[in-house]
């Protein structure tokens, strides 16, 4: 089968999702707005107006994000389903990124003792559904402490990794090592999904994968260099997959005495333009994890033009459209917080 014909579906699909986009003026017309009921307003006409005439007062920046999100997993559904099932694997760990946050959740949930109706509100069963395992996580979400969480899914994909973040738990009592096990486990599965593709479609993938992954691995060193931790367990926490970093890097940065000898190597690399100078060493990571957003949000308002027929035109609007979703959320937050419009705009990929 053709090229064309296998994309002919999807293209239909995202070429109709994509005319939903706002536009750049649409974002900052809502970064003006002075209260949250004005933003509201300015979304009526807007594909999420009739979710959000729906919201019950008081307005509250979380109300907001699950709208967005949810309108988010609503629109990925629709466009993997109509998706080449030889692209299908690498498309599908948009969502499944997203069912990880979800863990992430319940784990921290439980670990404070909140209420199953609380993690409810908090998670997002709609992936769920899609990824067939809404039975499992609604059970889990109804453990009652960590442990509890960890055992009922250890039957699941996650059963092992999660064995392994509860002996860590267990002796600092922090989830953060679910969070870190996780994070790793996708940026693996990630590598895997594009070995996996077509050699045709590689190439058209690889820009998004490789910022992803390289971006993910040299902020997760940078940032443990600030914290002094040691080189096993940044070892633990990056992916085995690297793409315009080389193996000799990733090594010399995980045996960089602290945080300045390791950006001096970061410097030598592919990536020296996103690692700005700053005053603090978390503005220096908080800027480059920006510039590696941005980046990718660049190449995706990009890939309309040219040779439709291939998964960088899907992973590009599906790109545009968690970009979307932040945004929104973002914006939402700063008029909470009464900021100025310009500071709000700063955040954003715009």
């Amino acid at each position: 089968m053709s090229r064309a014909k296998l994309y002919s579906n999807v293209l239909v699909k995202v070429g109709a999702e994509r005319s939903y986009l706002l536009n750049e003026n649409k974002l900052k017309a809502l970064a003006r707005c002075k209260n949250l009921e004005e933003f509201v307003s300015e979304l009526k006409e807007t594909i999420y107006g009739e979710k959000l005439a729906k919201v019950t007062l008081p307005y509250i920046p979380r109300k907001f994000e699950r709208v967005f999100r949810e309108n988010l997993i609503e629109v990925s559904c629709k466009i993997m389903q109509n998706s080449p099932e030889n692209v299908s694997q690498l498309l599908k760990l948009r969502l499944l990124k997203l069912e990880h946050e979800n863990i992430k959740t319940i784990l921290g949930a439980a670990s404070l003792g909140l209420s199953y109706e609380e993690i409810i509100s908090r998670i997002y069963m709609s992936v769920e559904d899609f990824l067939k395992r809404r039975d499992i996580i609604a059970k889990a979400a109804m453990a009652i402490h960590v442990k509890s969480v960890v055992d009922t899914l250890k039957t699941t994909v996650y059963g092992s990794l999660l064995s392994a973040g509860l002996r860590k738990y267990e002796e600092t009592r922090s989830t953060k090592f679910f969070d870190i096990l996780l994070d790793r486990m996708f940026y693996e599965k990630l590598g895997e999904a594009f070995r996996n593709l077509p050699k045709k479609e590689q190439k058209h993938a690889f820009f998004y994968v490789s910022i992803e992954t390289d971006g993910f691995n040299l902020l997760t060193i940078l940032r443990a260099k600030i914290l002094s931790y040691d080189s096993y367990w940044i070892r633990m926490a990056i992916s085995r997959n690297f793409y315009n970093v080389s193996g000799q890097t990733i090594e010399a940065l995980l045996m960089a005495n602290d945080f300045e000898s390791a950006l001096d190597i970061v410097k030598q690399s592919y990536y020296n333009k996103f690692f700005v100078k700053a005053e603090i060493p978390e503005e220096i990571v908080s800027a480059a994890e920006k510039a590696f957003r941005k980046a990718i949000f660049e190449h995706a308002k990009k890939t309309k033009i040219g040779d439709l027929f291939n998964i960088g035109v899907v992973l590009g609007f599906m790109v545009q459209k968690e970009v979307e979703a932040y945004t929104l959320t973002a914006i939402s937050l700063g008029i909470e917080y009464g900021w100025k419009s310009d500071d709000i705009l700063r955040l954003l990929l715009l």
